[in-house]
């Protein structure tokens, strides 16, 4: 692979493979995100394979994945959004600048809140799978807030204290003052 001067890459190939070796890094978030996904894929097969859904419960499923997948290309888009105002998503990485504007404007962790809404419409479909008559609906039922509630807790307490540290360490006054204006999750204070 060639690199150019200021370290770009000459080629597409090379593009790609340096993004990969960039993008493939495992942090908190992707771990947080892949746990719960995996939850709610395995809790889902495991409540179709025990019995044959109801046609209204595959129904849920199908579109609380149609809204999960919208999600996913958001939250992909909010990450560009970021690194092309100097931010980085990756917390060992560290954001050179940081973005206050936007979606940042309203929320300090607006990726966050699409994974939050990824897990919610999950649990859209698992309470729409449970109340459509499966026998194993009262799973489903008990699967929904516990597996949403699992997710935002990750997050709330394994991933954003560590990324605002380093933000903090990183930005010092400035994050400060971006705190007392903006809500960690979602809205603009006084």
């Amino acid at each position: 692979m060639s690199l150019s001067a200021d370290n770009k890459p000459t080629s597409i190939l090379a593009f790609i493979a340096q993004r990969i070796r960039q993008d493939l890094q495992f942090s908190r978030i992707f771990l947080v995100d892949f746990a719960a996904s995996a939850s709610y894929a395995a809790t889902t097969l495991i409540l179709l394979g025990l019995a044959d859904p109801t046609e209204g419960g595959v129904r849920s499923l199908l579109f609380a994945a149609l809204g999960w997948a919208l999600f996913f290309v958001l939250k992909v888009l909010l990450v560009v959004y970021l690194e092309k105002r100097g931010g980085d998503a990756r917390e060992f990485v560290g954001s050179e600048t940081l973005v206050t504007s936007g979606v940042y404007a309203w929320s300090r962790n607006p990726v966050y809140v699409m994974s939050f809404i990824q897990s919610l419409c999950w649990s859209i479909g698992l309470v729409g799978l449970g109340l459509s008559g499966h026998p194993y609906g009262g799973l489903a039922l008990l699967a929904a807030p516990t597996l949403l509630y699992g997710h935002w807790w990750g997050m709330d307490q394994l991933i954003v204290p560590h990324e605002e540290a380093a933000l903090r360490a990183r930005h010092g006054e400035a994050f400060a003052a971006y705190c007392a204006r903006v809500n960690r999750w979602f809205g603009r204070r006084g």
